[in-house]
């Protein structure tokens, strides 16, 4: 890397990393250009340190599914085999006997548009519903 007046030599130091990384995860929503202002270092540098050094991707958040820990995915298959049986012993008075609950989670905060609902996550983080750009 050359050196340029006002900049260091090597700008991807575990520093400016580590910088970064703060940045994002107080900040899920905060911009590439924004990085670039605090840090004082190029647009492509910035976005090298985000996607290949920390594994971040800027996905759209209404399609950000919500996670479940491991007990609440053990819960739900518990009451799915729970329901299951309960058919099985069952049949002919199952719908009249079992009831369903709608959990749809709504939120007060709906975006104005696409761009300003994008927020960073992990490889680790991100859900088959994402939507990746």
């Amino acid at each position: 890397m050359k050196n340029h007046s006002g900049r260091p030599v090597e700008v991807t130091s575990s520093e400016i990393i580590d910088k970064i990384r703060d940045m994002v995860f107080s900040d899920r929503r905060i911009k590439e250009r924004e990085i670039v202002e605090a840090t004082g270092i190029s647009q492509g540098t910035v976005s090298s340190i985000l996607h290949e050094r920390l594994g971040v991707q800027k996905i759209s958040a209404r399609w950000v599914p919500r996670l479940f820990s491991m007990e609440n995915k053990r819960n739900c298959v518990i009451n799915s085999e729970a329901g299951l049986e309960l058919f099985r012993r069952h049949i002919d008075e199952f719908l009249s006997r079992y009831i369903t609950v709608d959990e749809t989670w709504i939120h007060y905060y709906t975006p104005e548009t696409k761009e300003q609902s994008k927020l960073w996550l992990s490889g680790s983080e991100e859900g088959e519903d994402g939507e990746t750009d």
